[in-house]
């Protein structure tokens, strides 16, 4: 069997040798489809204490989803399969709007979750969702009638986020969008003469945009966003840090903090949670979206919804985790007569499998296991170590004392002391309420 052959990404900036050290795209590992070539990213731009601290002082670029599980649909009917499919529902959806959607598997938990977007009045775009014409044979009978491209290779996507995320995509569109509200898109756009829409929406939970195009342009989009963005102090994500943005930005993010059920896929779970644990895999009220659950509709999974909402359910919070107790297992960890698991900056990373590994930790209320911990992540900013919890929803209460299981199985486990703090962990200047009025309107020469 031959080796298998890579090739830099061709949705970013690989350029050695300022970056030497290169990883696997984010999502699933699978071959670009012109020339059966794997692709990877850099690991790392400037290092995850600098690359951090973007997302609060100034503005990062990161492109390393791509290329993205997108669908382009034609016909209204789609809309009739998406209500069908999912918990959300779709009576207020305008043009130019974009919604974060949950379809469930029968038993509740998550099938995949992403975002919709309406481009015209009977076009959308879906955003790592499952693919319509597989959810429509597998559930309903290939009931629903409409036309589907698969975008996956042919476009692209930025992220951006930071407080002066919006003065960098208006100066690289050349266009105010001081208008443009949260999960709100504004087609029409350009930059560097290619055209593209611009979508209000972010992972870590401050101001943040998306810029989407063809993946022809994709280049010419990135060097003029880097141009016009190096006097705001922008900066390129990468691996490493990107898996750190979800966990402050208060998003449970697939493959991050949780499993999604994808066939062929066998993942490694450590920490001290049982693999076959059913957190493994969550519902929507263990990642903190029930707001977003409408039960006045039928949708694969519901039953299991209801029943789970009629009894002691787990939701989601952020666990910030006791300096002294950290140090305390970090002392144990050098003790050569102990075998505890050390503590590593930033993240929990598996340097081997890298996304094909999650680590999962128990959580205890004195004797008594209510939940879990996963994304772990020490805060270049608020200079603490944080994670997601998905806990008994009682004692989601701010400042409650719990306990985190530190250790996989066959190790000498120790617990860190840890306090409850609600959803979200950044709670100033967040995407969803911040004001643009604060921030002055471009001048273009």
């Amino acid at each position: 069997m031959s080796a298998p052959e890579f090739k830099p990404s061709p949705y970013l900036q690989n350029r050695i040798p300022q970056n030497t050290t290169f990883t696997s795209h984010e999502g699933v590992f699978l071959p670009m489809s012109d020339d059966g070539r794997f692709p990877i990213q850099p690991f790392s731009y400037t290092g995850w204490l600098d690359e951090e601290l973007s997302w609060y002082d100034t503005c990062y670029i990161h492109g390393g989803l791509n290329p993205a599980m997108n669908y382009l649909i034609k016909g209204i009917e789609y809309l009739d399969l998406m209500t069908a499919a999912s918990v959300n529902t779709f009576r207020k959806f305008p043009v130019g709007k974009a919604r974060h959607v949950i379809v469930l598997q029968p038993n509740g938990k998550i099938m995949q979750d992403g975002i919709l977007m309406r481009l015209g009045e009977d076009t959308f775009y879906s955003m790592f969702l499952p693919d319509p014409r597989i959810l429509n044979h597998l559930f309903f009978e290939d009931r629903f009638n409409f036309e589907v491209e698969d975008c996956t290779e042919s476009h692209f996507f930025y992220q951006m986020c930071g407080p002066r995320s919006l003065e960098v995509v208006e100066q690289a569109t050349r266009t105010d969008l001081h208008d443009l509200g949260f999960m709100w898109l504004q087609q029409g756009l350009k930059i560097a003469g290619h055209e593209v829409f611009v979508l209000r929406t972010g992972m870590a939970g401050t101001l943040g945009y998306e810029i989407h195009g063809l993946t022809k342009d994709c280049q010419d989009v990135l060097e003029e966003v880097l141009r016009v963005g190096e006097p705001y102090g922008i900066r390129q994500l990468g691996k490493f840090t990107y898996v750190s943005c979800h966990c402050e930005g208060s998003i449970p993010q697939g493959t991050e903090h949780y499993a999604f059920p994808i066939p062929g896929v066998e993942w490694n779970i450590t920490g001290s949670l049982p693999a076959d644990s059913d957190l493994v895999y969550r519902t929507p009220m263990e990642n903190g979206w029930q707001k977003m659950v409408r039960m006045d509709h039928d949708f694969i999974g519901k039953e299991a919804v209801e029943a789970e909402l009629a009894g002691n359910y787990r939701t989601a919070c952020t666990l910030i985790w006791d300096v002294d107790s950290i140090a305390d297992a970090v002392k144990a960890s050098m003790d050569p007569t102990r075998r505890v698991d050390p503590i590593e900056l930033p993240i929990d990373y598996d340097f081997v499998l890298g996304n094909g590994t999650l680590h999962i930790d128990e959580v205890y209320d004195g004797d008594t296991f209510v939940g879990c911990s996963s994304g772990r992540m020490f805060s270049s900013k608020t200079r603490q170590m944080i994670s997601i919890g998905t806990i008994d929803h009682g004692l989601v209460e701010e400042g409650k004392e719990l306990e985190v299981l530190w250790g996989n199985k066959g190790t000498d486990q120790v617990r860190i002391k840890c306090r409850v703090s609600l959803f979200p962990y950044i709670k100033e200047g967040r995407n969803e309420d911040f004001d643009t009025e604060t921030i002055p309107h471009p001048v273009f020469a």
